[in-house]
């Protein structure tokens, strides 16, 4: 049931195409599924501030993570409000955040380079040292989320991410593009008031620069690609 509501909510995501198939020498033009790409434009206080191309589903938790791994918030009650209407993302916040031109952040990224990687400001960022985590139930969890996502077995598109707090507590998201995947896990987390530095996160990505920074930016002390 929790995985039929969470295709729901991607629905947007996948569209049919024709397609041409090659195979065994074989031309056929057959019906696929698809993933398409979404762009969001971020407002903070009335003023533009990013747009991020993505999947379609839980924007509510790409804004609140991607405002708090970039480090332009820290704590969940730094965002006031939001308010998302179609394409288009509203916050208030209690910090300022450094307005420069307006980005746009690809789904696939390139060669672009988030704030937070730009900035590269970890040096006064502290890890929690009491965090383990056993290799028995590391294995289990990544044998379970290797063939978790419905939009991937439909697609072959998305990337996923997968939260695991030690309470036992879990959040699963995915996303045409692996930061996103990443930026929505952290930031249900900051909106459900998880304690991040017990927690560990599952991607099925490359874990490029960037993404370090953005952990660091969040305390998260391990991060687990496939």
């Amino acid at each position: 049931k929790e995985r039929n509501l969470h295709m729901e909510s991607y629905g947007n995501s996948i569209k049919g195409f024709e397609i041409t198939r090659i195979e065994n020498g074989e031309v056929r033009t057959v019906r696929d599924s698809v993933v398409t790409e979404f762009s969001l434009a971020l407002y903070i206080g009335g003023r533009h501030l990013v747009n991020l191309l993505c999947s379609s589903g839980d924007l509510d938790a790409l804004v609140y993570g991607y405002l708090f791994t970039e480090r332009i918030i820290r704590r969940k009650s730094e965002l006031i409000s939001l308010t998302i209407r179609e394409d288009v993302a509203e916050a208030e916040l209690t910090v300022e955040p450094d307005f420069g031109v307006v980005r746009t952040i690809t789904s696939g990224l390139g060669p672009q380079r988030t704030s937070a990687y730009h900035s590269m400001q970890v040096s006064d960022i502290r890890l929690a040292d009491d965090f383990y985590l056993p290799a028995d139930e590391l294995l289990d969890n990544l044998s379970a989320f290797n063939t978790e996502s419905a939009l991937f077995t439909a697609t072959g598109g998305v990337h996923s991410c997968a939260l695991h707090n030690r309470n036992g507590k879990r959040i699963f998201m995915e996303d045409i593009g692996r930061h996103n995947a990443f930026d929505k896990a952290l930031g249900r987390a900051l909106m459900e008031d998880w304690e991040i530095s017990q927690a560990y996160l599952l991607t099925s990505g490359r874990v490029p620069g960037y993404m370090v920074v953005k952990a660091l930016h969040t305390g998260l002390p391990i991060v687990v690609s496939r």
